[in-house]
């Protein structure tokens, strides 16, 4: 009884490791250096609003914060995402305003207070309102897409839908896509960051389709270390357990905590993997940035 209690212990506490096998663990809220003051991005609950005070602007950046990394009602001048949110404000700033950007408030708590397929799928819904809400009062606009870990899960398949024809605006309305720590890493035909491995695979395998005729418009960073966008073999049996965790809850699978146990001295390597997931500083942004504002055409 007692080693059965250790073991639920252990697997409890290890929930968020294993959930960053399937795009959950990020720094929570890591407010980049250039978000310390309030900036000119804001949640999509307020795009009415920002659209009746600034009006249209020509190009739109949505970007989409990873798992922890948002969660609504929280004051819209604070930072939120991370990565994302440093993306956000440095496109607007080389492009001199041109690039407006809005981070996706969703609850990002996946695999804390509910399952990832439930957060990923509230993410896409609103993601793709966002997009569809801004198209329709914004018809001229173009729109760029950025997401980190979770929310690069988000990106890349909405980025997918809308190649294929089955999005909220046309293909050609997509200026670029620059995705962070993608759990769909490899094989879908976009450009590598440097750095990035091209036998990197993420911990949800392939996108169904890849990014067809968009695949020459889409970034994707990614560490060769991270257990998200480039999953040693080793941690795939955390995916699926993984995927039905809520700690808050109490629903750890059984298989979770047995998986974990398995690995044995491999856990250390485990927790480098996870570590490497956290740990792209500024240059990823700064990539990112970089990606979208080359590929925006002057207005």
């Amino acid at each position: 009884m007692h080693v059965t209690r250790t073991l639920a212990r252990a697997a409890a506490k290890a929930a968020a490791v294993a959930a960053a096998t399937a795009a959950l663990v990020a720094p929570a809220l890591a407010a980049p250096a250039q978000a310390q003051l309030p900036g000119p991005i804001t949640s999509s609950d307020n795009t009415v609003t920002m659209l009746n005070q600034q009006g249209c602007k020509p190009h739109f950046l949505v970007a989409v914060p990873g798992g922890a990394n948002t969660i609504g009602g929280v004051p819209t001048f604070l930072p939120h995402g991370g990565q994302v949110f440093s993306t956000g404000l440095i496109s607007q700033a080389a492009s001199a305003g041109q690039i407006q950007p809005l981070w996706v408030s969703y609850n990002s708590a996946a695999f804390l207070t509910r399952r990832y397929p439930n957060a990923s799928a509230e993410a896409y819904g609103k993601t793709w309102d966002t997009v569809a809400k801004l198209a329709q009062h914004c018809p001229n606009a173009s729109f760029s897409l950025t997401g980190y870990s979770l929310g690069a899960d988000v990106a890349a398949r909405l980025t997918r839908d809308i190649a294929y024809g089955r999005g909220p605006i046309a293909a050609e309305k997509v200026d670029a896509v620059a995705l962070i720590a993608n759990p769909y890493q490899g094989g879908n035909g976009a450009a590598l960051a440097p750095g990035t491995s091209p036998d990197s695979r993420g911990a949800l395998g392939p996108l169904e389709g890849g990014y067809g005729q968009l695949a020459g418009k889409v970034l994707e960073i990614c560490r060769p270390d991270d257990i998200v966008c480039s999953t040693d073999e080793r941690f795939r049996p955390l995916v699926a357990p993984a995927m039905q965790t809520n700690a808050s809850r109490g629903q750890v699978p059984a298989e979770l905590g047995q998986r974990l146990a398995q690995l044995g001295p491999g856990a250390i390597d485990l927790a480098a993997a996870v570590g490497a997931h956290g740990d792209y500083g500024q240059a990823a942004p700064r990539m990112a940035a970089d990606w979208i504002v080359s590929h925006t055409p002057a207005r």
